[in-house]
């Protein structure tokens, strides 16, 4: 953290940018693109007229500061490890470890606005580390009450550790397209198979029994890819 002196007042400078103010930033990136002066503005936290009265020195300074610690970020490194108010937290590499309850958030979470969700996604990726050594690593069991508590710790996060590990939740985000996918062909395969099996029931069975009843329904992700993918 750095203080600057404004005037009458100090003014706080966050070390990182945290992942809650990079959602906040990418809601309004347009006008931060054509206007530096409210980019500026709420990196800072403080008001448009009084950042303009401030000298050219003092904006050189803060430019530069957020400059090298805000966007010289190297997106390519895939944080494994990282300490975060006092916990080490280690990245899930062992997709196999994952329960369905995972599975299901990150299929739900992939398909919605990624950007909203990223402290919710980093939360199922990231665990506390059980036990270590060199550069090996054990988790804690996977728990979704445990997710629920860390997505909201994950909020204050530096926004660097998801922009190092986005890469491999997009190939993760991926797999669970083609899974989601071959489930959707097997169930519109199987609603076919039983449409023509209704078709041959006598009218009265099919009275009794609704085609609506018995055709396997499709989840809100399915239904999306389907129209993406017209199947």
């Amino acid at each position: 953290m750095i203080e600057i002196t404004l005037d009458d007042r100090v003014v706080q400078l966050p070390e990182h940018l945290t992942i809650q103010k990079y959602q906040e930033m990418q809601k309004k990136i347009e006008m931060f693109k054509e206007n530096s002066i409210k980019l500026l503005s709420f990196y800072m936290d403080i008001d448009e007229f009084e950042l303009k009265d401030l000298p050219v020195s003092d904006v050189e300074f803060i430019q530069q500061y957020i400059t090298e610690r805000y966007t010289n970020i190297n997106s390519q490194q895939v944080p494994m490890v990282f300490e975060f108010n006092g916990v080490e937290y280690g990245l899930e590499t062992d997709w196999s470890k994952f329960p369905w309850g995972a599975w299901i958030d990150l299929e739900v979470l992939s398909q919605e606005n990624i950007i909203d969700n990223i402290h919710h996604i980093m939360a199922i990726l990231y665990r506390p580390i059980e036990s270590k050594k060199d550069t090996k690593y054990n988790l804690t069991k996977y728990k979704s009450k445990d997710v629920e508590v860390r997505k909201q710790l994950f909020k204050e996060l530096p926004v660097q550790y998801w922009l190092g590990v986005s890469n491999f939740f997009f190939h993760l985000s991926i797999l669970l397209i083609e899974n989601t996918k071959s489930s959707l062909l097997w169930k519109m395969k199987w609603n076919r198979l039983l449409m023509k099996g209704w078709e041959h029931l006598p009218r009265c069975l099919r009275k009794r029994l609704p085609l609506d009843s018995i055709l396997i329904g499709l989840s809100p992700s399915q239904k999306k890819i389907s129209q993406s993918l017209n199947i």
